[in-house]
């Protein structure tokens, strides 16, 4: 995904919805949702064990916290789930979609490990 990033501060605004749906094309399995009269971007990660749940979350938190930028996420025995928007604008911006790219790298880590997790 090429979104831009800048050193400059830009303005805080959502997205246009047309701009979100091409740039959704670049981030594989998330999808749009509107819940509590906004947009987020929201995907759902399997594993095969609790010990990776953990473990992503865990990097999760650490990608949140380096970015100062953070998701809610819930998590299950198997599963995952993450859900970027900006608190601020409530909606979703380029960062949001940055951030999304990054959590599937996560994931792809956790999965190439597994024998550490299991």
């Amino acid at each position: 995904m090429n979104v831009p990033a800048t050193s400059e501060e830009k303005p805080l605004q959502q997205l246009p919805q047309k701009v979100m749906l091409n740039l959704l094309q670049s981030i594989p399995g998330w999808t749009i949702i509107h819940e509590d009269s906004m947009d987020k971007l929201m995907r759902s990660f399997t594993f095969e064990n609790f010990s990776q749940v953990l473990a992503f979350t865990k990097l999760i938190e650490k990608l949140a916290n380096k970015e100062n930028h953070h998701p809610v996420v819930k998590s299950s025995w198997r599963k995952v789930t993450i859900y970027w928007w900006t608190h601020a604008i409530q909606g979703i911006q380029e960062k949001d979609f940055q951030m999304a790219e990054s959590c599937i790298g996560l994931y792809e880590k956790i999965l190439k490990e597994e024998d550490l997790w299991g």
